[in-house]
């Protein structure tokens, strides 16, 4: 969905896709804090189907459902008076500030469609979302194209409003879909999907095990934010070098995320049903399909790169210009071969941790390596040495192997027989 809407965006400026993008990284803070405390229903969905509670496993995406729209009147006052605080100045009024707030606006629904898909992860029936996901996102290229553009005749370009938009109805027609589905005489008679409770216990649990993840996401994301605020103060050449850069690995971050969210489900199974020791071999095989991944993506990033970077560079900028982009992204894309990979690892291991409701570490790893392994060297090399912009991914890969290092050391060592959620 966002490699869609950035296309789409880049087409209609490019200005308008580095505003958009750098406002969506700002969004990004608040959804992936929510994101990261709705998805730890998962594990406990996991968990209480790998040891046959069936009657508590719905539990747990009903206090992530309530969670979230207890969160929409925070994000509407977030939208409402913080962009001036935290958007950079660039394209501000006219591509930044209506991307923002209207993002802002449904970001409570992106908690409720992760609370509905975290029943479906849990208990392994992950066709359901491939499908809604599907659907939904093709509602979405189509709504973001006539919302952004216009059609003559029925009604104005709106730009980056428009995408957001788009995003918003996208989200909550995958919502009606989900729930159709949850709320199928199967899913009630077996695992009591009907239920609709509120339980100030386990919503608070939630928290305690989902609020370190979140946390540490936040911390993580506002380090990127300050990044591109950085890029987009030096000019245009580094702020689309980052932005290209970032909006390509969107379209590849899918496998790494994918990955952690299969570990994380048959990690938590595995711990509820107490068979140790097939968790480390859940880990050695989303590592060998990391690399298979890695490889096919080779194909693309290596090899034949030119096609991807095309689409993103506009015709609105000079011929000297676009070639000069053109290098510079065509370099960044062999550092995010490299980035896919050790990230990948990262969040492999981050997803056994997780399983394990080892969260607080992840929060203090998330958010010491954002801001010393890749803020911290940025500042130093692009902003005060006056680095090329070619070097500023070739620091997140330094990023991503540090941080991968650091995950894999606290995983080697760590007790699964003590996990925190079952005890």
């Amino acid at each position: 969905m966002l490699f869609c809407d950035r296309i789409i965006i880049a087409n209609y400026s490019l200005e308008a896709m580095n505003a958009a993008t750098t406002a969506s990284v700002f969004c990004s803070i608040f959804q992936y804090g929510l994101i990261g405390i709705a998805s730890i229903a998962e594990v406990f969905v996991g968990q209480n189907n790998g040891a046959k509670k069936y009657n508590k496993v719905a539990s747990a995406c009903w206090q992530m459902i309530w969670f979230s729209i207890f969160c929409f009147p925070i994000f509407l006052v977030i939208a409402k008076f913080s962009a001036p605080y935290i958007l950079p100045t660039y394209h501000y009024n006219d591509f930044a500030l209506p991307y923002f707030q209207w993002i802002m606006f449904i970001l409570f629904l992106f908690g409720i469609q992760t609370a509905i898909s975290s029943f479906f992860i849990g208990i392994g029936k992950v066709r359901v979302i491939t499908f809604s996901t599907i659907v939904a996102n093709i509602l979405n290229i189509i709504l973001s194209i006539a919302l952004v553009f216009g059609i003559k005749g029925y009604f104005p370009s709106y730009g980056t409003k428009g995408a957001a938009i788009a995003t918003g109805i996208s989200q909550l027609f995958q919502i009606f879909i989900l729930s159709l589905i949850f709320f199928k005489a199967k899913y009630r008679e077996k695992y009591n999907t009907h239920k609709i409770v509120f339980d100030f216990k386990l919503i608070k649990k939630c928290l305690k095990i989902g609020f370190p993840t979140s946390a540490g996401h936040m911390i993580e994301i506002t380090a990127w934010g300050l990044i591109l605020y950085m890029m987009s103060n030096l000019g245009d050449q580094y702020i689309t070098t980052m932005v290209v850069g970032q909006n390509i690995y969107a379209v590849i971050a899918f496998a790494t995320s994918g990955l952690q969210k299969g570990v994380c489900t048959v990690s938590a199974n595995l711990l509820g049903s107490k068979d140790y020791e097939k968790v480390k071999k859940a880990w050695k095989s989303a590592v060998k399909l990391l690399l298979i991944i890695a490889l096919i993506v080779s194909i693309v990033l290596l090899i034949y790169p030119n096609y991807l970077i095309d689409v993103f560079l506009s015709k609105d900028i000079t011929l000297a210009k676009n070639e000069n982009l053109f290098f510079l992204i065509r370099i960044t894309c062999v550092f995010l071969w490299f980035y896919l990979i050790f990230d990948g690892l990262t969040w492999i291991t981050g997803g056994v941790l997780t399983s394990a409701g080892d969260t607080v570490f992840i929060m203090v790893m998330n958010a010491l390596g954002a801001w010393f392994f890749a803020l911290l060297p940025v500042y130093i090399f692009i902003v005060k040495m006056k680095g090329s912009p070619i070097f500023v991914w070739a620091l997140m890969v330094f990023y991503g192997i540090m941080n991968s290092i650091c995950f894999y050391i606290r995983y080697k060592y760590l007790n699964l027989s003590k996990n925190k959620i079952s005890n």
